[in-house]
């Protein structure tokens, strides 16, 4: 069998929640999408998934399973860029940078959008801090970088500011309601990227969620997705994200009543792009958001700079 094809069904049935949407996402239809799902698991001995009429949920095995399953992909696709290089050296990489905050799925839209709209180069894109990416545009080792208001730029080129809504990472356990108040989530921990990673962002949003009443009993440091699902799914922790609604891994991500909540972003580059990477601009807002509106999701954002000193 094409394991790497079936992880690939594993891993986006394992995100969505639900066989249609993973078949929408993987370009295919339903029908051999569950065949394959069901091949793996016979290959593996284990079933992955229980199904009812909520949807599928990742069994103790999937859960379990899911973290080295990604892996394996991460690692196959590093291998395709590696080899390609070695095909062609003089193939143009572009590097994006962006700042920690994106739900997987939306990451997972950027890299797949660039990909598409430049297929001549190779699209490297990863996380850093606002103050490491800032530094790496600046200093020519990044062409572009998505990063988080508030901001003040100083030899950056800003593209218009972006709202994502944020949505709230619940237990699948009943205990938080569709379409929650933020201060109905007073009691739970709070899981954030860490505070160095965007210090201005950070406690703008902590602000935020104190106007609407949320309090949190700790705010915990988020260092890897994939650890802060497990949390979250063990009770009593919730998080942030900008992937829709939806269902998985035993953990519900719901929209907040009156969408209070907006993670702000800009794309970012030094200088003049030239050559494919004058396209990735337009890619990247039209993937990230909609351009601010007057009177949109909270208060304009401080000017409060994060740019590091000379």
């Amino acid at each position: 069998m094409d394991m790497v094809r079936h992880l690939e069904y594993f891993t986006a049935i394992a995100a969505e929640g639900h066989f249609g949407r993973a078949a929408q996402r993987l370009r295919m239809r339903q029908p051999p999408l569950s065949q394959g799902l069901r091949r793996l698991e016979d290959e593996l001995g284990t079933r992955l998934f229980d199904r009812d009429s909520q949807g599928v949920r990742l069994t103790e095995a999937g859960r379990a399973l899911l973290p080295t399953a990604q892996r394996v992909l991460d690692e196959v696709q590093q291998l395709h860029l590696l080899a390609r290089r070695q095909r062609d050296p003089e193939r143009e990489v572009l590097r994006i940078r962006v700042a920690s905050g994106l739900g997987r799925g939306h990451y997972a839209q950027v890299v797949a959008a660039c990909r598409r709209a430049v297929p001549e180069a190779d699209i490297e894109v990863s996380e850093q801090t606002t103050r490491d990416l800032i530094r790496d545009l600046l200093g020519g080792r990044a062409d572009l970088g998505v990063l988080h208001e508030p901001i003040v730029s100083r030899g950056l080129t800003l593209g218009p500011t972006l709202e994502v809504p944020l949505r709230c990472l619940v237990p699948d356990d009943g205990s938080v309601r569709d379409s929650p108040r933020l201060r109905d989530l007073g009691g739970y921990e709070l899981l954030l990227p860490a505070r160095d990673q965007a210090p201005a962002a950070h406690d703008d949003l902590l602000a935020m969620c104190e106007r609407h009443g949320f309090l949190p009993r700790v705010v915990r440091e988020m260092s890897d997705e994939r650890v802060a699902r497990g949390l979250i799914a063990a009770g009593g922790v919730v998080a942030f994200t900008t992937d829709p609604p939806g269902s998985g891994e035993g953990v519900r991500i719901v929209r907040l009543d009156g969408d209070p909540l907006a993670l702000s972003l800009r794309v970012a580059w030094a200088g003049t792009l030239t050559g494919p990477a004058r396209r990735l601009p337009d890619i990247l807002q039209d993937v990230l958001g909609t351009p601010r509106r007057p009177g949109g999701l909270g208060p304009a954002p401080r000017p409060v700079s994060e740019v590091p000193a000379p």
